[in-house]
């Protein structure tokens, strides 16, 4: 995943401000940019789960089995890890795996 940044995440960042500010905001953790949000300061990327739990989801346009990767396997196993050590609820991993999509699309 070159070009994304590494290492902790600083505070008080835009995408923070921005999702405070704008209820209507989402995010996308599916793609590598997601992942790579969530993961490379682990502490951040839980809290950021749980803070902004009704505003990201784990959307794909993927159609079939055969056409995931890794890119779509690594923030799953996140998401999994983070649920599996209690650093995110079940209702926070429901909502981010499909309750969000659900809503915003009306399903």
């Amino acid at each position: 995943m070159a070009g994304y940044p590494k290492g902790p995440v600083a505070e008080g960042g835009r995408v923070v401000e921005l999702m405070r500010r704008y209820p209507n905001v989402y995010g996308d953790l599916s793609a590598g940019s997601g992942y790579n949000a969530i993961s490379r300061d682990p502490e951040f990327g839980c809290w950021f789960m749980n803070e902004f739990q009704d505003q990201l989801c784990f959307g794909t346009d993927t159609w079939a089995v055969s056409q995931m990767d890794d890119r779509l396997i690594w923030p799953a196993d996140f998401m999994n890890d983070a649920l599996s050590r209690g650093k995110i609820s079940q209702e926070v991993f429901d909502k981010i795996a499909r309750g969000n999509a659900e809503r915003v699309l009306r399903l």
